[in-house]
């Protein structure tokens, strides 16, 4: 995607010929040395942030972040990873939403979701991230815009 300043890859995206950009999200992991990368992808995202939403203004925008649940065994790097996400989305030119899942990594490489996320705060949860992403891009759209989602919605 074109920025405000350069270009920047996003990982799911939503766009139209009419509208442009309506949903843009960007995804970091992390599987280790949190001390000494937290901050770096941090500083990352919020320059990410800036750059996408100068240039499209009415995209939702989200932020999900994939940690490694051993954080969890280090509480000032575990506050400071919840900390940032929350820090992430309290500008209005930053990201509307933000997640934190927390994975174990599976000796053959897999991932899965670990019951450590009970730990995360609900405003950092996957269902109240995709639950604001969908919100937001609805109530920025056009009213005739997203029919089906707005039914879908309407039903829950």
């Amino acid at each position: 995607m074109l920025g405000s300043t350069y270009c920047k890859q996003v990982d799911v995206g939503l766009s139209s010929w009419m509208t442009g950009p309506e949903i843009l999200i960007s995804t970091k992991t992390m599987s280790s040395a949190f001390g000494k990368n937290l901050a770096n992808r941090f500083e990352e995202a919020y320059g990410d942030a800036k750059n996408l939403k100068g240039r499209h203004p009415l995209a939702t925008l989200g932020f999900f972040f994939l940690l490694n649940s051993s954080i969890v065994d280090e509480p000032r790097n575990f506050s400071k990873a919840i900390t940032m996400l929350q820090k992430l989305r309290v500008e209005d030119d930053a990201y509307d939403a933000t997640c934190l899942m927390l994975v174990d990594w599976e000796e053959d490489g897999r991932l899965a979701i670990s019951p450590l996320n009970e730990k995360v705060p609900e405003g950092l949860s996957a269902t109240s991230f995709f639950r604001e992403i969908v919100d937001l891009t609805l109530l920025r759209g056009a009213p005739e815009s997203h029919e089906l989602a707005r039914e879908k919605r309407r039903l829950l």
